[in-house]
């Protein structure tokens, strides 16, 4: 199955909202990390230390794009207003090498 990377990028002074939200956000992650889809999740912080974040990374395997669109499209964070948009793009593991 093809992975995807989705970029989630926060609008200015997402902290509260991203409190908020987190719970939501991170069952739909434990769904598909239950599904043995998600290879890695996790926030893009502004500056390592810090509370603040700049968005959000995950690499995931959806059957094609618009699966992998689908999907960011329902995302709490997105629906809440702490994403101002997520990009999608095709992603290809070339490191660590995995066992096909």
């Amino acid at each position: 199955m093809p992975l995807f990377a989705i970029i989630g990028h926060d609008v200015a002074d997402s902290t509260a909202k991203r409190a908020e939200i987190r719970p939501a956000h991170l069952e739909r992650l434990t769904a598909l990390h239950a599904q043995n889809r998600l290879v890695i999740a996790g926030p893009t912080p502004i500056a390592h230390g810090k509370p603040a974040m700049s968005g959000s990374f995950i690499i995931a395997h959806f059957d094609d794009l618009a699966q992998a669109q689908a999907w960011a499209n329902d995302e709490p964070y997105l629906h809440g207003g702490v994403y101002s948009h997520v990009e999608i793009k095709p992603f290809i593991q070339a490191l660590p090498k995995v066992d096909s």
